[in-house]
């Protein structure tokens, strides 16, 4: 088998796993924001309708919003939603714009390398601690943290192969969500 055909199918079973991962962290998204909504309103009817504060519903929005966060970040990836500047991405073509954007993916594979290692080691080190006013540990709220970076290096990885597949051969390479809306917008 050539390496441009294994790259190909390790390509292609990188975005059918990370397919299937984002549609769960969909859910989990729509149902976390939900949870938040439920919350906060509650949180607001008690406080200034029944004049009697929730003492427990600041901290766990702010838990539930943490775990948005990363839940949240490999769907903006996958997307291609997140802020990008292209003013020299958008004058580059062929080998050299693959190259760039394989170097960009390598960057963000690098970064949640150390923030799955770090944030790891984070939760496992809180997991004594506990929440002040539900008897939770931390623990629960820091594990979305390795989780949600383990993912966005994944879908980076595919990005990162499909790049490298676009220097060997500039044409055999999809193009990124940005190129696609770009095509789109002329």
């Amino acid at each position: 088998m050539s390496f441009p055909a294994m790259l190909e199918r390790l390509e292609t079973g990188l975005a059918w796993v990370n397919d299937r991962v984002i549609v769960v962290f969909k859910w989990l998204a729509i149902a976390l924001l939900a949870i938040m909504l439920i919350i906060v309103d509650i949180a607001v009817f008690m406080r200034y309708v029944m004049n009697d504060a929730l003492a427990w519903s600041e901290e766990i929005a702010k838990f539930v919003m943490v775990w948005l966060t990363f839940f949240v970040a490999p769907i903006g990836l996958r997307m291609g939603a997140h802020v990008g500047i292209e003013v020299i991405l958008g004058q580059l073509r062929g080998r050299i714009r693959q190259f760039l954007i394989m170097m960009i993916f390598a960057g963000i594979i690098a970064l949640m390398v150390v923030f799955v290692k770090e944030g790891a080691f984070m939760t496992w080190n809180a997991r004594i601690q506990r929440a002040s006013t539900i008897d939770i540990s931390i623990f629960y709220v820091y594990i979305c943290m390795p989780i949600g970076s383990f993912v966005v290096a994944m879908i980076a990885l595919e990005y990162m192969v499909n790049a490298l597949r676009g220097v060997i051969d500039p044409a055999n390479a999809k193009p990124t969500l940005t190129q696609q809306d770009a095509v789109r917008a002329e």
